[in-house]
């Protein structure tokens, strides 16, 4: 049962059995499901929420790495969605430099770390490469959404007021 519910988990509910693009539409459910949480909670839960999904997101991918091949499987997609949602929560920061509506934040974030997670500039490319398992999986998309944050975090004050 426990493993049943691991596989889903880390397919995001079978997303990543999508044939084309699953990273991509599992960024995208993970962004919605941000503007949804976005409503019924504060910042600082969502980041504890985000926290919880990480570490069981490295729990579920050792409990369930066997049953997929490869070292990084395209069916977990868990990752994206971590990492998707590292950018989202620097959301703050971005509407202090920034304001617009919060739709046009989560578009920006979406863009850059879909960038970032395929194009895998340097270090991402070197942690994706030589870190293995459950940290090696999750990592690359962590330091995607942290470059996010960055390249975001500079475009907002440059543009902003």
């Amino acid at each position: 049962m426990i493993k049943r519910f691991n596989l889903l988990f880390i397919t995001l509910f079978s997303i990543g059995r999508i044939k084309y693009a699953p990273g991509t539409f599992a960024s995208l459910i993970t962004c919605g499901f941000f503007l949804l949480l976005n409503i019924f909670f504060n910042i600082l839960t969502i980041f504890f929420i985000s926290i919880i999904i990480f570490f069981y997101s490295i729990y579920a991918i050792n409990n369930s790495y066997n049953s997929f091949s490869g070292s990084d499987p395209q069916e977990i997609v868990i990752d994206e969605s971590v990492g998707q949602l590292i950018p989202l929560l620097a959301i703050p920061i971005y509407e202090t430099l920034y304001p617009l509506p919060i739709i046009y934040y989560c578009i920006a974030s979406f863009l850059f770390f879909r960038l970032f997670d395929i194009l895998k500039p340097f270090p991402i490319n070197y942690i994706d490469r030589n870190t293995e398992g459950s940290i090696g999986i999750m990592l690359d998309d962590v330091v995607a959404g942290f470059f996010t944050i960055i390249i975001l975090t500079i475009f907002f004050f440059y543009f902003g007021g």
